[in-house]
């Protein structure tokens, strides 16, 4: 069992990584270095407004956050937008939290499309997304597409949003009391090196017969949480001996934490299994919890299936049959909105008490 990765090795994927971040002028179809100035990003919301910063290249939103108070940095798109196949940034705030990308569709007829990341406190990561990562907003102030998928030509703009916002309009649901929390107050997102690309990424990297959703492989993480979780994504070594999202967090009675991931892709109608692995500190019960789509927006049927890993860091394979899911009706892979995993422990009886999970290689499969 390989424990640390080796010096070379290790000298060899930053090279690669770097590697990736160095393109040709040629793919770049918009640049916001933020040297001078903020360039066409403005601030919108109450209280909220754009600067540079003093001692680096870098945009500063500043914004607050507190209940019924929506805010965001935005910037028109560049005319050759449709050619976009990456938008990749190096993003930073001042606290941990949800973050969302935005691209808004010319109205009418046009959607708003994000995506989301996760953005630990104080860290500066990037982040790059391709067009399969973004899904549409059917909220109830969000427009409606008239067909149903993101069309490059037609996106006006772009922002940046903190989701925190958003989660904290959630209604509380007594038959699923799930942690919302809310960092009330001033913050800053700063933000790097803006660009939109034409040129496609790397494949992504996904087993045989199996669709990507998740794998954990990318300099940042695309799963979310509403609070009450530290979430970090750790290279190794780790139990999983993968690359794997390390959620830390202290069991509620009474409430739950809860992991997201937003699932976008047609090819899912694919799907019919859904497999990951697992390591917990201790004994845990889990359930997952699948999201299909609603006709006209909002919050879509649930289904779901319990699972149970061991303590002591065991690694617990999970292969599960999407056809076993429970809910109202049955699961249609095709119509997949989101992934959840949610700690049930202490409802079942067990004490809370603080614990860790590894998540990793993450897949829909095929077969």
């Amino acid at each position: 069992m390989i424990e640390h990765m080796p010096l070379r090795a290790l000298c060899l994927f930053a090279m690669v990584a770097a590697a990736g971040f160095a393109q040709a002028d040629s793919d770049v179809i918009y640049r916001q270095s933020f040297q001078e100035d903020t360039g066409a990003w403005t601030a919108m919301g109450e209280g909220a407004s754009v600067s540079r910063a003093a001692d680096s290249h870098a945009l500063v939103f500043s914004y607050e956050l507190a209940p019924k108070i929506f805010s965001g940095v935005v910037s028109p798109a560049p005319a050759e937008f449709a050619k976009m196949q990456r938008i990749r940034f190096r993003v930073k705030t001042d606290h941990a939290t949800a973050m969302g990308l935005l691209l808004s569709e010319k109205k009418p007829g046009g959607g708003n499309y994000s995506a989301w990341f996760w953005s630990p406190a104080n860290t500066w990561q990037w982040v790059e997304f391709t067009p399969s990562d973004f899904s549409v907003n059917d909220g109830p102030n969000d427009a409606k597409d008239a067909d149903g998928k993101l069309d490059l030509a037609e996106v006006e703009g772009i922002g940046l949003f903190d989701l925190g916002q958003f989660f904290a309009q959630l209604p509380a649901n007594p038959d699923f009391p799930v942690i919302v929390h809310l960092d009330k107050g001033q913050h800053t997102a700063s933000v790097e090196d803006f660009e939109v690309l034409s040129s496609p990424a790397a494949p992504p990297r996904v087993p045989a017969n199996g669709l990507r959703l998740g794998m954990l492989d990318r300099s940042f993480i695309d799963w979310v949480t509403l609070g009450g979780m530290d979430l970090k994504l750790d290279a190794g070594p780790n139990p999983l001996n993968a690359p794997a999202l390390a959620a830390s967090y202290r069991q509620a009675e009474g409430h739950f934490q809860l992991l997201l991931r937003r699932i976008t892709g047609s090819e899912m109608a694919q799907a019919k299994r859904l497999v990951f692995d697992i390591a917990s500190e201790h004994d845990v019960t889990l359930m997952v919890a699948l999201e299909m789509n609603k006709p006209g927006g909002g919050q879509g049927p649930r289904f779901t299936l319990p699972i149970y890993p061991p303590g002591d860091r065991e690694v617990f394979h999970v292969d599960l049959k999407l056809s076993d899911f429970q809910g109202d009706g049955k699961f249609d892979p095709a119509q997949w909105r989101s992934l959840a995993i949610v700690d049930l422990t202490a409802l079942g009886g067990g004490a809370p008490e603080a614990n860790t999970i590894w998540i990793g290689n993450v897949a829909a499969m095929k077969e």
